[in-house]
């Protein structure tokens, strides 16, 4: 039998680990909703520009692409505002964690009680907040474009924590990193960049399969990440289990990455700034 200490020990170290993660949760909400009153307290429309931002483009560029590719206005539009709308979060958590430190530095010279994860985990749920809207504009013009509404929505549940859990370890490492060295900024800009032309955001995957290069959607997490949100919206079904199973392997490598940057930097970032 288990002594009666070791199990009060036990106890007493994973609610005090509970208490540390909500802590941190509350404090990075608290921030997130501060950062969005701040950047849209002045405009007219307000959050509103979340979703017709990413609509406007995808109308412009819908209309052009949509000729080229000889694809029907009504299905590439929402297929490609759905696009914008996620990689608009994904650059929002690579460029929101390349300042999270730097934003805060305040915060993190003066207040030591708070875990480092609450700066880049404050940028990654503002981000999702905007990712949040614009979903929802997305799945009213698909609906009103004819895509069903079946249980296959239902997978949006584990592909939207996915999507968080995978944008929180980009900006963690994408915090350190910049933090560490300033001109990692300039290459990450290359690298994101190259990834967007490398990611069907604006063309269908089938062209990449024509021209031979159908093994760039194999090992691009951003394709398969994509998959488990468009094929339930746009297509009516559940992503195949290989898009699942590549987004776990990915989780799998980021989320503890990330963990070991953020361990060997919490001691060392309030020299870095």
């Amino acid at each position: 039998m288990v002594p009666m200490s070791t199990q009060a020990g036990g106890i007493h170290r994973v609610r005090g680990a509970y208490q540390r993660y909500l802590h941190t949760f509350t404090i990075a909400c608290q921030l997130a909703r501060l950062d969005l009153i701040r950047r849209y307290t002045a405009t007219g429309l307000g959050l509103a520009w979340a979703i017709l931002a990413p609509l406007g483009m995808a109308v412009v560029i819908g209309t052009v692409f949509s000729q080229l590719f000889g694809q029907k206005l009504a299905e590439f539009l929402p297929y490609l505002f759905m696009n914008l709308t996620l990689w608009a979060f994904f650059v929002g958590c690579v460029e929101g964690g390349a300042i999270a430190f730097l934003a805060a530095e305040g915060y993190i010279k003066q207040v030591a009680n708070v875990s480092l994860a609450t700066y880049p985990l404050r940028m990654t749920l503002a981000a999702f907040v905007l990712l949040a809207l614009g979903l929802a504009a997305v799945a009213a013009i698909a609906l009103l474009f004819g895509a069903p509404l079946n249980l296959a929505w239902l997978s949006l549940v584990p592909a939207l924590v996915a999507w968080l859990l995978f944008g929180f370890a980009v900006a963690s490492i994408s915090a350190v990193l910049n933090t560490r060295v300033r001109d990692v900024e300039h290459l990450q800009t290359v690298v994101v960049q190259a990834l967007f032309y490398a990611t069907p955001v604006m063309y269908p995957p089938q062209m990449l399969i024509e021209h031979g290069l159908g093994w760039l959607l194999t090992i691009n997490p951003l394709y398969h990440l994509m998959m488990l949100v468009r094929t339930p919206v746009i297509y009516g079904g559940v992503a195949p289990l290989e898009h699942f199973l590549a987004t776990a392997l990915v989780l799998a490598i980021l989320l503890p990455a990330a963990w070991v940057v953020m361990r060997r930097a919490r001691h060392a970032v309030v020299f870095w700034l």
